[in-house]
């Protein structure tokens, strides 16, 4: 069984995968990150979550190591194999010969269950800074503050809603290409037709950038779609 966040702006939002058997355990902690602002994937065995980390990879692995499927020691080699992301391994034992033997397979760091939910976000965000995942990501005039969920044009922040925010992000994920208004309704509201409130909120987005001086970089194209411009000069 899998379990995601909803939310597709992975540019706005951290990717952490959770590789944990219990069903309850997965439930609480993917609330958990989510709420903190991050995007979370869960899969429930060693296998699947190999699988998912070869074809999705991740800023940031959980790890359980009582998988019913793989060895914990298998699964955190071959992860590593895959991946050069932090691999933080959650453990109910606090054997120091296991945690050595963890560390020499590539984990990265141990949190003991049962944890302290503030210690885990800690953590986390501590692992995100140090591998560089959380600091902002330039995109010619724009600095987009994954952690802070803000976009900033020139180093002024333009105090967009979490909606507005989601819209840049994912035009700024190519800036110049064209979207389709049918492509970004469905990244935004999947299986759902919002079209008027996608004008709205587009309609603010371009007051917002207009007031900051730079509305000309937000283009529309009739029967096109829409691009957001990373500098004056893509234009």
């Amino acid at each position: 069984m899998t379990q995601t966040s909803t939310s597709t702006d992975h540019l706005q939002r951290p990717h952490l995968l959770l590789i944990e058997d219990d069903r309850d355990v997965r439930r609480v902690l993917c609330d958990e990150l989510s709420l903190e602002g991050f995007h979370i994937h869960a899969e429930a065995s060693g296998q699947q979550g190999l699988t998912y980390t070869a074809q999705h990879p991740p800023d940031l692995i959980l790890l359980d190591l009582g998988l019913p499927d793989l060895p914990g020691a298998e699964v955190t080699r071959r992860l590593r194999e895959l991946t050069d992301a932090p691999i933080v391994v959650l453990t109910a034992t606090d054997a120091l010969q296991e945690r050595v033997h963890q560390l020499s397979l590539g984990a990265t760091d141990f949190v003991m269950k049962p944890y302290d939910p503030r210690e885990l976000l800690a953590r986390v965000h501590a692992h995100l800074r140090r591998h560089g995942r959380s600091a902002p990501l330039r995109i010619g005039r724009f600095s987009l503050d994954r952690q802070q969920h803000r976009l900033s044009l020139d180093g002024r922040d333009l105090n967009l809603s979490p909606t507005e925010l989601q819209i840049a992000a994912i035009l700024l994920s190519e800036p110049g290409q064209l979207f389709s208004r049918s492509s970004l309704e469905r990244q935004l509201w999947p299986g759902t037709p919002y079209r008027n409130a996608l004008n709205v909120h587009v309609c603010h987005l371009r007051a917002k950038l207009t007031a900051a001086g730079a509305g000309d970089l937000l283009v529309s194209v009739r029967r096109g779609g829409l691009a957001l411009l990373s500098d004056s000069r893509d234009a």
